[in-house]
Order: C-alpha cells, then sequence, then structure tokens
C-alpha cells in the first residue's frame, strides 16, 4: 500500500458482517439519505468536522426519525416490503467507537458514524490572538535574556466551588473513578443551587528556562481557596498574594524584575485605574527596578500556563462534596433573607456576627481542601496552599501608593478620578507605559527622583532593558512578526495592533458623541441607491451655512461613504456624514429617532428606503 500509494487495496472485512439480504434497504437508504442532509451542519473548521450537536439523541431517536420520514414517503401503515430493523442491529451497522476492542468484530461499518463524549475544545477567535500570543512570545524571550534577575508568574482563577447547606453538594468537577471502600457508594445532592462557594486561584512561578525552545511549565505552585462573599477577587488582594508568594519563594532577595502574565478578567485588565494602580502598589513594595503585566487577548485564556493547573487541581477536587456546618438559628433566619452575594454583603454589614459565624461555618472546608491540594505536585514540586489576604494586610500594602499621591483611595479608583489626581498622573507619565495588553513600569534612573529606590541590577544590565517591545512586521514577511531580538531596545508602538488597525479603518471622522438623533441637522439622498443619509453638525446650522448646503447638495451628486466637501471647505469641520457606509447598508436609525423633531419627514423603509407599499400594522401594536 505503501508502495503504490494506494489504500484501496486494504479492505475492511467488517463489511462481510451480518445479514446480506434486501429486507432492509428502504430503511438503510432513507438512513443513509438523513446523514447526507446532516452533512450541511458539519463546521469545516481547522481540517476537521466539527458538529455542535448529535445526530441523534439515541439509536430509538434515530429509529424513530426514519420511521417517520419513511411514513412521510410512503403512507401509514408502512407497505408490507418496508422492514424496520431492531435496534441493536442498527447499532452495528455504525463504525465501532474503539476499532481494536474485541466488539468491534461484530460492526458492519456500512455507516460512517460513531458514538462520541462531547469534549469543550472549541475556542472563540479573536483579531488579536496572533498578536498576543507574540507578546507572550516576547516576554518570554524578556524573562530568558534577564534570566538571572527575573521572577516570572502565571497566574489564573479557577471557577467556584459551591458549598452545600445541610446536604453535600458536588465540587462540580467532572468526575473519574476514584478510591472508595468496597461496600461504600460515594453520592452528592442531586442538585447545586448553592449561596456560598469558594474560589480557587492560582499563582505559578515559572523556572525560566535556557532557551525559547524548552517548556516553561515547571515551578512552584501556589493555591488559595477564597471565601467568595467575604474575600473577593480583586486587583489589590491579586497583587498582594502575588507579594507574598514571591517573598516566600524568594526568602533571601526578591529579584529586581518581575513579569506577570494573566487572563484578560476585570482583576487583570491593564488599562483599569484599579490594576495599575495595585501593580503599582507591588512595583513599590518589592523594589522592582522594572515590572511588566501581560494579559492574554480575549477568549485566549488557554495560552495562559496556569490554566494547565487547572487540570491538576482538579485532582483535589474531583469527587469531593461539601457542605458547610451550621449557624446558629437566629443567624440561618437572617442568612435565609439573602439570595444574591450584594445581598448577602449588605446584610453582613448590618449584622457582624453574621458575618464571623458565615466565615467560620466553612473554615474547616478551606483547611479541607487546603490538606487535599498539598498532596499535589508538578514535576515533584509539591503544591503550597496559602491563606487568602486579609483586609488589613491589603490596606497596608495599599498605604505605600501614598508616597506618590496622599489623595488616593483604595475605594476610588475609577478612571475619571485617577485623571484627576495630578501628582499621580505624573508618575504614569515619567515611569510607566500603558498599552492595550501590557502595562510596564520602570525605575526612572533619576537622581532627583523622591520616588524610585537606588537601582538594585547592574547598570549596565540596566541600560540593557530599554522598553518592552510592541511586535513589529517582519521585514522579510509583513505577515510575520518580527522576531525579539530585531525589536529589543528599539522604538516600537502599537500601531499593527490587529483590533486597533480594524477600528481606525473602521472609525467615522466625526468628533465623539456627535453621531446621535439630537445632532442631526438635516439629510443628503444618494443619487445612486436613494437612500436618505442624515447630517450632523454640534449646532444648529445659521441660515448662511444653511445656503451653503443647499448649494452642495444641487451642485454634487452625493454617494454613500464620499465626503461632503474637500478639507479647505469652509463646512469641513462643521458639517458631517457617515463615511463608512454604502449603499448595501439600511437607513440609519438616527433618521427614525429624529422624526420626532422634524415635520414632515417620510416613513421610509429601513432596508430599502422607499415610501410606499408598507402593510398596515394591527391594530393591538399600534397602542401600548
Amino acid at each position: 500500500m505503501l508502495a503504490l500509494e494506494d489504500p484501496s487495496i486494504i479492505v475492511d472485512l467488517r463489511i462481510n458482517n451480518g445479514f446480506k439480504g434486501s429486507t432492509f434497504d428502504a430503511f438503510w437508504d432513507e438512513m443513509a439519505g438523513f446523514f447526507n442532509e446532516k452533512i450541511l451542519a458539519v463546521d469545516d473548521r481547522r481540517h476537521h468536522d466539527i458538529l455542535y450537536m448529535p445526530l441523534a439523541m439515541s439509536v430509538q431517536h434515530l429509529r424513530d426519525i426514519i420511521i417517520k420520514r419513511l411514513q412521510n414517503k410512503f403512507s401509514t401503515p408502512l407497505p408490507n416490503e418496508i422492514q424496520i430493523p431492531c435496534e441493536e442491529w442498527i447499532r452495528l451497522q455504525f463504525s465501532p467507537t474503539n476499532p481494536i476492542a474485541a466488539s468491534a468484530i461484530h460492526y458492519t461499518g456500512r455507516f460512517n458514524v460513531k458514538f462520541q463524549i462531547q469534549t469543550r475544545l472549541l475556542r472563540k477567535e479573536h483579531p488579536d490572538s496572533h498578536y498576543c500570543a507574540c507578546l507572550f512570545r516576547y516576554l518570554r524571550e524578556f524573562a530568558i535574556l534577564f534570566r538571572d534577575y527575573v521572577c516570572l508568574i502565571c497566574a489564573d482563577d479557577k471557577h467556584k466551588v459551591p458549598i452545600g447547606k445541610g446536604m453535600a453538594t458536588s465540587t462540580g468537577v467532572r468526575n473519574k473513578k476514584s478510591m472508595v471502600l468496597k461496600e461504600a457508594n460515594l453520592v452528592a445532592c442531586d442538585h447545586d443551587f448553592t449561596k456560598l462557594s469558594l474560589t480557587p486561584s492560582v499563582i505559578f512561578i515559572c523556572k525560566v528556562p535556557l532557551s525559547i525552545e524548552e517548556s516553561f511549565y515547571d515551578g512552584q505552585v501556589f493555591v488559595s481557596y477564597k471565601d467568595t462573599i467575604f474575600q473577593p477577587s480583586t486587583a489589590i488582594r491579586h497583587t498582594t498574594e502575588f507579594f507574598n508568594a514571591i517573598s516566600a519563594y524568594y526568602p533571601q532577595t526578591i529579584p529586581p524584575i518581575l513579569c506577570i502574565y494573566t487572563d484578560g478578567g476585570p482583576n487583570h485588565r491593564v488599562t483599569y485605574g484599579s490594576v495599575q494602580i495595585s501593580l503599582i502598589c507591588l512595583f513599590l513594595c518589592g523594589d522592582f527596578d522594572m515590572l511588566i503585566a501581560l494579559r492574554t487577548a480575549p477568549h485566549q485564556s488557554w495560552t495562559n500556563p496556569a490554566e494547565r493547573i487547572m487540570s491538576i487541581l482538579n485532582l483535589a477536587l474531583q469527587g469531593v462534596a461539601l457542605m458547610r456546618e451550621t449557624m446558629s438559628e437566629d443567624m440561618e433566619v437572617l442568612f435565609g433573607k439573602a439570595n444574591t452575594l450584594e445581598e448577602i454583603r449588605n446584610l453582613a454589614t448590618k449584622s457582624p456576627q453574621l458575618a464571623s459565624e458565615l466565615q467560620n461555618s466553612i473554615t474547616l472546608i478551606q483547611e479541607f481542601l487546603k490538606d487535599r491540594t498539598e498532596n499535589l505536585r508538578l514535576h515533584n514540586e509539591q503544591f503550597i496552599c496559602y491563606d487568602p489576604a486579609q483586609e488589613f494586610a491589603i490596606t497596608e500594602f495599599f498605604n505605600t501608593i501614598l508616597m506618590i499621591d496622599q489623595t488616593l483611595k483604595i475605594s476610588e479608583t475609577t478612571a475619571d478620578i485617577l485623571s484627576k489626581k495630578n501628582l499621580f498622573q505624573n508618575f504614569i507619565r515619567t515611569h510607566c507605559r500603558i498599552c492595550h495588553y501590557y502595562f510596564q513600569i520602570k525605575k526612572c534612573n533619576d537622581i532627583s527622583c523622591t520616588l524610585c529606590k537606588p537601582i538594585r541590577l547592574p547598570h549596565d544590565i540596566f541600560e540593557k532593558l530599554g522598553n518592552f517591545s510592541d511586535p513589529m512586521p517582519s521585514k522579510e514577511n509583513d505577515d510575520h512578526y518580527a522576531a525579539f531580538n530585531s525589536v529589543h531596545n528599539t522604538e516600537t508602538s502599537e500601531r499593527h495592533r490587529p483590533s486597533l488597525v480594524i477600528a481606525l479603518e473602521s472609525a467615522e471622522r466625526v468628533p465623539k458623541g456627535l453621531l446621535v438623533n439630537t445632532k442631526v441637522r438635516t439629510y443628503i439622498e444618494c443619487f445612486q441607491c436613494g437612500k436618505l443619509r442624515c447630517i450632523y453638525s454640534e449646532r444648529a446650522l445659521t441660515s448662511d451655512e444653511r445656503q451653503e448646503f443647499e448649494l452642495i447638495e444641487n451642485e454634487m451628486n452625493y454617494t454613500c461613504g464620499s465626503s461632503l466637501v474637500s478639507e479647505d471647505h469652509i463646512l469641513y469641520n462643521k458639517l458631517f456624514v457617515r463615511e463608512k457606509i454604502t449603499c448595501e447598508l439600511p437607513i440609519e436609525l438616527a433618521y427614525y429617532s429624529s422624526m420626532s423633531r422634524r415635520q414632515g419627514l417620510k416613513q421610509l423603509c429601513y432596508w430599502c428606503g422607499v415610501d410606499g407599499g408598507f402593510a398596515d400594522p394591527p391594530e393591538n401594536l399600534r397602542w401600548k
């Protein structure tokens, strides 16, 4: 077969299995037609066939489907010459699930169909996937370049672990076979609606290899189980725990460079003010010379090495059912009145006893999961469990940033508030670099700076640090990004980020906030498609401007997507029309919402722009 490159010389002898008569031919032909129709629902993606739902719920269901199709084609009841096979004989016409199992010899393989368990491996795409993969490669190569001075950590939160009340509730981890006593049954509550839960957090301190070809999946794993109600995952809590884990891993001296890789959740989104403040606190507490925090692209959290730790962590959670201890009767009644996290927190604020008893009721569960987790290993490195950061430690950690600006508050970290903090903004300008996917903090090396401590790195190494590089197209091939060594210590920018390029290409030449119905001043008709397009202006047109516009309207043949006037015209920066539209696009919604302010506007079809031939709406839709 290899020499002739002809696979047809190999014959699957299973085709000889079973009954060879024509009794069931009508049924088999109809089943083949059913499967051929279902092929249209298959997604050809990444050179694999992907189905989003099974062909049938069971063999019995498949048999019923084919019978109904035959009845629709012929009659009810079916003619005597059309015979229906039993369910077992239908199943044996499939391909075996395991072709090397002994039972496979009974299958005929008439239909290329098999039984399979659904796998959750589909991943949502994002324009910046390749860009962020390059950023992560740059981060790893940066860590390798300065491996003697770098700490690289990856972090992530696992899904919440439910805690039952009065009955043990499963952790929700898909179970495998577990070790139990011969006479025992391993059971859990048959529902999972709970008010209390724990959030496992993973901090993975990676061992930096000698080359990019080697694996980064090695190092020390730190795990904590946070109370979801009273220990929520926030940016400042995460960075406090980062510092504690780093201090425990490096008891003598913390490395002067810190690299962080996380997913793009709200607690790690580097464009958020709360995240930036938390990272600056970490930078100051650890006295780092440089800190780089990088996040994944949206829907690409699977690229985070910390995600791989979750499969090991599942071993401590699978087959486990959890139940909290009972509180005092009064507190149980009070707790029963709250359903959401916000309601529980509000009640706990008013009743400190409820907060205390709730926390005490799950303490044993946290200790139990810690004991199980500390028996896990990654490459012979035992997992370390740590206690979640307490409020007093978080407050003390946050107070380090007050040396930059005394007016900063832990509860006021929105972009609007921080934009008014002049001292903080000055630190951002002189010490930080903010990009869409990463945030960099670096000592300024200015002897007059009162915020930066002396540089810890050797000065020749510090000079080589430069700034973290943005991916740039390769000079040899524009379809690939340049290698790290060709862009490191050079001036780079985000201008090649795909989502930014798309946004700029689709951006309108209109001031922010102008494309609303209250700014619609008049309309212009496309001479090709006949649709009306809205004309926007910040202020109402003066009589001279209206006359000028009427002159433009009479002299030009406006088409969808074109500019109203040239750049040197007096109305160029006063009147605006959408320029990123085509004749195929429908009427703007602003046209209809502006009709209430303008008399005489016609009711136009949203899709084609005509003003006639509409169906009369039912009476029940005319009035509220």
